[in-house]
């Protein structure tokens, strides 16, 4: 047992000491610019609660991550079908697939950004081309902006997906499969009633963290779009961002942090109440 007090103790420095500090914080009105630090209480939470701005952070949030995690984990699901397969140059597509989870978000995000531009981007000069000049859309405005993140996160991510879910169908037996066929289980039959039980708990561990992960989307949309325009894709962690970075008002983003916690608690407990509650 005592070989692992080291550990803990690492553990303890760089999280529960970060999130202690954190919850004090948010019980004071801590602001960097005019510096002035007084207890306050829970009066940031209560702050919260009548913050319009918040709200509607979340409301967007809430959306994106719903969308997101479905998306991701019905396209992720269908991949890792097909890749589970044996196929000439499976190792390849396989690897191919899951590129995207390997490299930088904010990249990523850049390099969309480029070419969903305007004026030089590659969209809209292969729809110009193509339609004429009329056929170019101003993507990162108001109308598509939230759906370009939503495409960028679902591009990234649903190789995370794919990664989980391909591993949970290689532990699954070719044994039961077999007799499924045997017994006149078609494709369907077999994904719905026999793949999906036996993988359930990847499942769920896949749905957990890109939950956790979309309640925390910040580089996508950071990169693209800065929360714009007006505000059309401000989502929680960009409203956190502003609080603590923008307007320096550190306690009251401490408040919004550890809202952020108990909602990503919530949505974890509940999956997992859920899951547990469908193999009863």
């Amino acid at each position: 047992m005592r070989y692992i007090y080291p550990a803990l103790f690492m553990l303890g420095l760089v999280l529960l000491i970060p999130l202690i500090f954190s919850l004090v914080t948010s019980l004071m009105r801590w602001n960097l610019v005019p510096r002035r630090i007084k207890w306050v209480g829970f009066d940031n939470y209560v702050k919260i609660f009548k913050d319009p701005e918040v709200w509607h952070s979340i409301k967007l949030t809430m959306q994106f991550t719903v969308l997101s995690v479905s998306i991701e984990m019905f396209l992720g699901f269908l991949i890792a079908l097909f890749l589970n397969l044996d196929f000439r140059c499976c190792k390849f597509v396989r690897v191919v697939v899951l590129l995207p989870m390997m490299l930088s978000p904010t990249v990523i995000a850049m390099v969309f950004k480029l070419m969903l531009n305007y004026d030089r981007g590659i969209i809209n000069q292969v729809l110009a081309a193509f339609w004429g000049s009329g056929a170019k859309q101003v993507w990162l405005g108001k109308e598509w902006a939230f759906w370009v993140v939503l495409f960028v996160d679902v591009w990234i991510n649903t190789s995370f997906v794919v990664l989980n879910v391909l591993a949970g169908l290689q532990g699954v037996s070719v044994d039961v499969i077999e007799a499924a066929v045997i017994d006149g289980a078609n494709s369907f039959q077999r994904a719905t009633r026999i793949t999906i039980p036996l993988i359930k708990p990847v499942l769920l561990v896949a749905v957990i963290f890109r939950t956790t992960f979309a309640l925390r989307n910040f580089p996508i949309a950071y990169v693209l779009t800065g929360g714009g325009p007006a505000n059309y894709t401000q989502f929680f962690a960009l409203e956190l961002y502003k609080e603590a970075f923008t307007k320096y008002n550190v306690g009251y983003a401490s408040a919004l942090s550890w809202l952020l916690i108990v909602i990503t608690f919530v949505m974890s407990v509940m999956y997992t109440q859920i899951t547990m509650k469908g193999e009863q």
